[in-house]
């Protein structure tokens, strides 16, 4: 049970905000089987890892990518691909985060890059609206891990109970909830809306 005033809400990103596709990436550059990107897969979640985390740039992540697939795409050709993994945004977020921005402090906490961001950025006018954003690449730590929900505890300079966190990952919620913090489990928009009305922050 949330029981303590909320001050910030947090809101994940991918698939509450806007909806990603990470199958995208594969289809846009023409693999249509599994066992067509299975060579590729393990060297891929890896270099996204390191580029997600801040501890390369997107210039070498981009050049990363080539050598990854063995230069058999360019450079523009890869990061039109990555950056389709970006939707459309989820219906019924605007008008959520649009009421709540207008009488507390919002704020978007995501594991992301910088190409995503700014793709999300192009297609969500949503992103607009909130006051902060608390990024895996700039922090340098992805959730769940402990101590991205510190960072944003210290920036915040409020008692954790004080910040409520969104997001459609059940682990990443029990993680802010160790942290201290409040959460809501995202499932969709309508059950999204009841859980704010009960806390009577819409």
């Amino acid at each position: 049970m949330l029981v303590k005033r909320i001050k910030t809400v947090l809101f994940d990103l991918g698939n509450v905000l806007v909806h990603i596709d990470p199958d995208a990436f594969w289809r846009n550059l023409g693999f249509t089987r599994p066992e067509e990107a299975s060579p590729f897969a393990e060297s891929y979640a890896s270099w996204i890892r390191q580029y997600e985390t801040g501890y390369i740039a997107g210039t070498d992540f981009l050049n990363g990518l080539c050598n990854i697939f063995n230069k058999r795409f360019t450079i523009g050709r890869l990061e039109a691909a990555f950056s389709g993994i970006i939707q459309e945004p989820v219906a019924g977020m605007n008008e959520i985060v649009r009421r709540i921005s207008s009488t507390n402090q919002t704020a978007l906490a995501s594991n992301t890059s910088e190409i995503h961001y700014n793709a999300s950025r192009m297609k969500c006018e949503t992103l607009m609206l909130l006051h902060k954003s608390y990024l895996s690449y700039q922090l340098h730590s992805m959730k769940p891990a402990g101590d991205f929900y510190e960072a944003i505890i210290r920036d915040r300079g409020a008692a954790p109970a004080e910040l409520l966190f969104i997001d459609d990952n059940a682990e990443n919620v029990n993680a802010a909830k160790r942290a201290g913090m409040q959460g809501i489990h995202f499932k969709n928009t309508g059950l999204l809306k009841i859980a704010l009305q009960s806390i009577n922050l819409l």
